[in-house]
């Protein structure tokens, strides 16, 4: 007769699970921030060093007279990000020293398709 072998959690093997091939996503950052020369220089390294090129930057500093007095409004769209990377960027934008808000949404599943003739 065999004695089962009990075994700590820090003795099991790690388990791999399925890589699923799922179409990549692109994800859109709306950032308000001061407007202020540093701020999107420091918006932009996030993404540098993690050696992500973004798809589309677009910048716009609010006039004096606008709603959004001394910001700046930011979008970047990035494709290709796992949810843990969603998760890390969006955290670090929004603990930047200019930035005031960072939203962030799904845009599209970017899926194959043929192009019309």
């Amino acid at each position: 007769m065999t004695t089962p072998i009990e075994l700590s959690p820090a003795e099991l093997p790690p388990v791999e699970l399925p890589k699923r091939n799922l179409p990549p996503i692109t994800v859109h950052y709306a950032i308000i921030a001061d407007a202020h020369p540093g701020a999107l220089p420091r918006v932009l390294e996030l993404f540098a060093l993690r050696n992500i090129t973004p798809d589309l930057v677009k910048v716009r500093k609010y006039s004096k007279s606008s709603y959004h007095d001394g910001n700046m409004s930011i979008d970047i769209h990035v494709t290709g990000l796992s949810p843990e990377e969603q998760d890390i960027i969006r955290h670090k934008l929004g603990a930047q020293i200019f930035v005031q808000n960072v939203r962030e949404e799904i845009l599209h599943i970017n899926r194959r398709s043929k192009l019309a003739s």
